[in-house]
Order: structure tokens, then sequence, then C-alpha cells
């Protein structure tokens, strides 16, 4: 597990890099990714369904994203863009487009619709998370992280 925990941090370390991240944000950019794609592994290795799975790991770190954007007072997307990257159905899109390229458009068609499946859990995870209104977060977690805002 500590492999898949470092492998997920290098790949999100590399889309923060990728996506033009300012510097002071690839750590913790690379430790929310690599903590969705933790819980990711541990429920699917659990057997929980892969979209079950993911909308649980995209909310979670929805949710680091948008505690780290009132922590250290950057956009939450900033965190999220990179982060949400091990959980995007890559392999998924590759094989709708080989069955299709190869004309089997039953298998094609299969693979399509597991991936836009993943891609909506991903996308409700999202949603889930940033219905929760900013004054919460902000309430909470500015009095721990900014003392001299506190009234």
């Amino acid at each position: 597990m500590i492999s898949q925990f470092l492998a997920a941090m290098l790949g999100v370390w590399g889309f923060a890099v990728l996506f033009h991240t300012p510097k002071q944000y690839y750590l913790p950019c690379a430790l929310t990714g690599a903590a969705g794609w933790i819980l990711y592994y541990i429920l699917a290795s659990c057997g929980i369904h892969t979209g079950l799975s993911t909308l649980a790991a995209t909310t979670i770190l929805t949710l680091l994203s948008r505690i780290l954007a009132v922590i250290l007072r950057a956009p939450a997307t900033t965190f999220l863009l990179a982060a949400i990257f091990p959980l995007v159905p890559g392999t998924g899109i590759y094989y709708t487009a080989y069955y299709l390229m190869q004309g089997d458009v039953v298998t094609g068609c299969d693979q399509l619709l597991g991936t836009f499946s993943i891609a909506g859990f991903i996308a409700l995870g999202i949603l889930i998370a940033s219905i929760i209104p900013q004054w919460i977060f902000y309430g909470f977690f500015v009095q721990f992280s900014h003392p001299e805002q506190r009234k």
C-alpha cells in the first residue's frame, strides 16, 4: 500500500507541475491526491463497487481541497485539478477507443458506459462536497490556521 501511496503522490506531483500549480502547493496537491487514491484502493480492495469507491474518494479529496483552500489561502481548484488525476478513468477511455477502432462496437460501447459512469461518480463526488457552505470551512479552519482573523 505504501507503493500505491507513493505512486499516486508522484503522479499528482507531476500533474501539478504540468498544470503550472504554484510550487508551494506541490506537496499539498500530492498528499491530497494520494489520500484520495488510498481511500479508493482500500474500498475497491474490500469489494466495494468501483463507482462507489470513486464517489467516496472524490468526495473526500474535494473536502480536503476545500480545507486546504482555507488554510493555505488558495482556490480549491488549485488542489482539486491535480489531485483528481489518479481517479480519472484513463484505461476506460483507452479501451473504448481501442475496441471501437477494432470494429468491436458492443465491447466498445460497454467500455464507454463504464467510463461515463465513473466520470459521473467523480462529478457527483465533487458536487456533494461542493454544496457544503464555505462559511463552515472558513469558520472552523481559520481559527486554527489564521488566529489573526478571529473575531
